[in-house]
């Protein structure tokens, strides 16, 4: 194959590195796109609104799509997966009849999700109990807009997926980043009534929490639409045939692999609009703080996640090749360089809470209790990379299950943990039942995943027999 980068043969670190800096660098897109929103949604009391009603607008509508990444991953995953260990096989076939096959999973999940948001948008909102209408209105209008066209998020989900598996992060990146530049463009235009830009003011839109969405599902239509001009030309990595390549067994190959990821994405979100319900009860301005805190914290999920992904396509080529001495030598360079990164992130967000926090919101109550939740959430983030860059190495072996398995149980008791420390410490005790989960599920994690490097390292295990092989 040549539409792929080769990470069997030569150095560990540059392979890892040559991935997981494009991912990282899309992480951080995908974060500025989050941010972009956020920034100029706060930006809104030029206008006469509250900045922290408008922010957890924004945050209650991305809830429906943080929930529809289970949709996502599902597809993702099990189509990068399986993609990348054909390519360590150099069996361009496969690649392309996993791709076709991705992309008709994806379409169907795609459809059915805009249909079940834009058809109970007032319930989903109605969950979280908010007492102003502004705020219920707004959320509304948010995910009515991005309900519509959510075809285009997943697709470009899915094009990316197979582009990781592939090992070609840098064209996911720059074609990301595209998208990332027309948000930012449009984003004060359609939200704000008037721009200032070099000193000369123009009229915008003024359509506020809606203008963030409107802006955000065009820019996602313009990365979808580059995506169909390379698969229209020499430029792509396989031959899209959707007719010619449909198979059920290939269908199933995916959702195989990708279940257990989509099903913890979803009930991580289900668990995590819980907690938010339960922070709704202490205010308006708990939830936004929250909103902002969770976006600043991708200082060290970015990383983590290109590590992610770059871990899944070392290893899972790696595996279809049958090197299993590279699949060890590769996780341990990889956690050489994680480890003294998130100790460096958990001393900035304890250290600078303030003027990161402050970057986003000024008003003075809602400005501590970001301090307040970022100094909470700074101990746990060493160990949400470790999880995060491990559960990408079982998935590059197709053992999706286990990272989670404990990603599932690990989130599932932030309920208990939140609600018993609630009675004491109130919404604060919340947040530490997230920190404290986050430790929990790393450290189990990164154990299990040494276990099944002992066992691979004990035995002479051949492809076949790896795929038999458990943790006990």
């Amino acid at each position: 194959m040549k539409k792929k980068r080769d990470l069997t043969k030569g150095s560990i670190y540059k392979n890892l590195l040559w991935v997981a800096i494009p991912t990282l660098l899309s992480s951080l897109v995908q974060m500025a796109y989050n941010l972009t929103d956020m920034f100029w949604v706060s930006r809104v009391t030029t206008m006469g609104l509250d900045q922290s009603d408008a922010v957890t607008a924004v945050g209650t509508g991305g809830f429906y799509m943080w929930l529809g990444f289970g949709f996502i991953m599902l597809v993702k995953i099990g189509t990068s997966v399986n993609v990348s260990q054909a390519a360590g096989r150099n069996d361009a076939d496969g690649v392309a009849r996993y791709g076709a096959n991705g992309f008709i999973l994806m379409v169907f999940f795609a459809v059915f999700y805009s249909l079940l948001g834009f058809l109970f948008k007032e319930e989903f909102v109605g969950l979280f109990g908010y007492t102003k209408d502004i705020v219920i209105s707004d959320s509304i209008d948010y995910l009515g807009v991005v309900s519509s066209f959510v075809i285009f998020i997943f697709l470009v989900n899915l094009f990316s997926g197979i582009y990781d598996g592939l090992g070609l992060t840098i064209m996911t990146f720059v074609i990301v980043a595209t998208g990332l530049v027309f948000n930012m463009i449009l984003d004060p235009f359609f939200i704000l009534d008037q721009v200032t830009v070099f000193g000369q003011t123009f009229d915008g839109l003024g359509l506020t929490v809606k203008g963030a969405a409107i802006a955000t599902v065009i820019s996602q239509g313009l990365v979808l639409l580059i995506y169909i001009l390379i698969y229209m030309s020499k430029l792509r990595p396989f031959d899209l045939h959707l007719k010619k390549y449909f198979s059920k067994e290939h269908m199933k190959s995916i959702l195989r692999i990708g279940y257990p990821v989509g099903v913890q994405s979803i009930l991580f979100t289900i668990i995590a609009v819980i907690i938010t319900i339960m922070q709704a009860g202490y205010g308006e301005e708990v939830v936004a703080t929250q909103r902002v805190g969770s976006q600043i914290e991708a200082l060290a999920w970015m990383i983590a996640s290109g590590f992610q992904v770059a871990l899944a396509s070392f290893v899972g080529q790696n595996y279809g090749a049958g090197r299993i001495d590279r699949v060890k030598n590769g996780y341990i360079a990889a956690m050489k360089i994680l480890i003294p990164y998130g100790i460096a992130v958990n001393l900035l967000l304890f250290f600078f809470s303030k003027q990161l926090f402050g970057i986003f919101i000024q008003e003075p109550d809602t400005l501590k209790l970001g301090i307040l939740y970022l100094r909470v959430l700074s101990v746990s983030q060493l160990f949400m990379i470790l999880e995060l860059a491990t559960a990408g190495a079982f998935n590059g072996l197709g053992k999706t299950k286990y990272p989670s398995g404990v990603g599932i149980i690990g989130n599932f008791l932030r309920i208990p943990i939140a609600y018993v420390l609630a009675l004491s410490l109130g919404y604060v005790g919340i947040w530490w039942a997230v920190s404290i989960s986050s430790i929990l599920k790393g450290t189990v994690l990164v154990i299990m995943f040494v276990i099944l490097l002992r066992k691979l390292c004990l035995r002479d295990v051949s492809i076949l027999e790896l795929n038999e092989l458990e943790i006990e």
